[in-house]
């Protein structure tokens, strides 16, 4: 059994016939309030060199051959490209979840009332866990 080594599909009989859709394109977008956004992050990219100088990418060198790309995701170096002069990334970890909830508007008075009353019947009171002892401004004078 082969496996492509650009898009690893596996179970390759004929590299002639293989449709490989080669090395993706990493799209990253900027939001107002938001800041920089990674959209698509494929298996494995290729990346400008020029990219890791220009500071406004988002761009972290996290070791010698990790990038993390707006903490967001980590992309491990794995080779270089020659012909576009560019670095062959795999990605290592993408911390963008799936489901997570944004909110394009703040909530109203309301929608937070209803929060906080849920949270309480939920988890209890506002209480602290433990004892608390106020210490007043004459009882840190004589300490």
């Amino acid at each position: 059994m082969s496996v492509c080594a650009t898009c690893y599909q596996p179970n390759i009989r004929d590299h002639n016939k293989h449709n490989c859709p080669g090395l993706g394109e990493i799209q990253v977008s900027r939001q107002l309030g938001r800041g920089l956004i990674v959209d698509k992050a494929p298996r494995r990219a290729r990346m400008n060199l020029s990219l890791l100088a220009n500071h406004g990418y988002g761009l972290t060198m996290q070791s010698n051959d990790l990038i993390n790309l707006a903490d967001q995701v980590l992309y491990q170096v794995v080779g270089y490209d020659p012909e576009h002069a560019a670095l062959v990334l795999e990605l290592v970890e993408d911390w963008r979840q799936a489901g997570v909830i944004t909110f394009d508007q703040c909530m109203t008075d309301a929608e937070v009332e209803a929060f906080k009353t849920r949270w309480k019947e939920t988890y209890g009171n506002s209480q602290a866990a433990h004892v608390v002892t106020e210490v007043k401004a004459e009882e840190q004078r004589h300490a």
